[in-house]
């Protein structure tokens, strides 16, 4: 008896070890990615009469929603240019500050004038930087039908 006694705890002891789980570990490899933040940022305003036109509460795409958001001026690619565009557009008072604006995709121009909102029939604003009319906001020409502008943005085409 003595030695089936020692014989069933051995069994029982080299069952024990033999089964004692092993958790194989693999070498960890930790790969770091670099992250790039890209801040879009107006160019310098040339202008000195003419206060920037662009409606300053824009405060971005999808910004508070993306049915209400539009652009800043940054992203909308807002520039401003002192006597350029009348070589575009020669019924334009020469030396006026202006701007042509292109709307990003999914917005479209409106304008803000004495009178409402309303879209836009034009593609470009201008100030007189001297004269009787100086530091006064226009699209249009100065010759036919000009415009008054209060501010423009680039607007959501669907809009809530």
């Amino acid at each position: 008896m003595y030695y089936l006694t020692i014989f069933v705890v051995s069994s029982i002891v080299v069952i024990v070890y033999s089964c004692i789980p092993t958790q194989q570990v693999d070498s960890m490899t930790t790969t770091t990615v670099a992250t790039t933040t890209t801040t879009v940022t107006e160019p310098p305003f040339p202008c000195s009469v003419c206060p920037k036109i662009y409606d300053p509460t824009c405060m971005g795409i999808g910004i508070p929603d993306l049915l209400t958001g539009c652009p800043t001026a940054a992203e909308a690619a807002i520039e401003y240019t002192v006597g350029a565009i009348t070589a575009i557009i020669p019924f334009i008072p020469s030396g006026s500050c202006a701007t042509i604006i292109t709307c990003p995709l999914t917005t479209s121009l409106r304008i803000k004038t004495p009178l409402g909102d309303l879209p836009a029939p034009v593609l470009y604003a201008w100030c007189e930087e001297t004269g009787p009319d100086a530091g006064t906001w226009y699209t249009g020409t100065s010759i036919l039908l000009r415009i008054e502008l209060a501010s423009l943005a680039c607007q959501p085409i669907i809009s809530g």
